[in-house]
Order: C-alpha cells, then structure tokens, then sequence
C-alpha cells in the first residue's frame, strides 16, 4: 500500500511540474508576441522620426502614444541595440518629446535618466 501511495505522489508531482512548464512556456509565446507586435507598431508610426538621416522632427501624437503603451520594454530595448538604420539621438529626443523615459541600460547604452513629463 505504501508503494501505491509513493508512486501516485511521484505522479501527481510530475503532473504538477508539467502544468507549470506548459504555463511558462505559454507565457514566453505570449510574451513573443508582445515584443514583436510592439517593434511593428513602433517600426509603422515612430520609424520616420528616429531613422537615420535627414532633420529631426517633432513625434506624432500616434509615435507618442505607441511609445507610451509600450508592453514589453526589454525586448523593445533589445532591438533598440541591435538596430543600425536608427539614429540614437533621435530615439532620445523622441522619447523626451512624447515624456517617456529610457530604462538604464536599454539597448547596452550608458543612459542617466530623461524627464516623464512633455516639453
């Protein structure tokens, strides 16, 4: 009797663990998808105003309020790095125009802080 109570605990412990792995591997996909669905909407509104080249200009309300809304922050800042057609100086003063700020260490930059309120 002891043994059926050892191997069904031994069961339910690994039906346990399975749950949670499916889970975390859920919440991964989700988060996945989150990245990639917020560098498509920063890439569609705020692209023409970090791209590098040409004057800086002022963000639209839509740049802003993608860069407001953001969901997944380190992934954004994990492209922000990895990016070579985008002008630094530019996402800084996009992101002060519209009030948000750049966590330290976003994309490997040394950064201090910026302001969270509009200019």
């Amino acid at each position: 009797m002891a043994h059926l109570v050892s191997a069904s605990s031994i069961l339910l412990a690994t039906a346990t663990l399975l749950l949670l792995l499916s889970a975390a591997a859920a919440q991964a996909a989700a988060a996945g998808a989150a990245c990639h669905n917020d560098i498509v909407a920063l890439r569609t509104t705020c692209y023409d105003y970090v791209q590098e080249g040409g004057r800086t200009l002022p963000p639209s309300s839509n740049c802003c309020a993608t860069l407001i809304g953001l969901t997944n922050v380190p992934c954004v800042c994990d492209y922000l790095g990895s990016d070579l057609d985008i002008d630094l100086d530019k996402v800084f003063y996009v992101c002060r125009s519209c009030g948000v700020a750049i966590p330290r260490g976003c994309g490997g930059l040394v950064i201090t802080s910026l302001p969270h309120t509009r200019m």
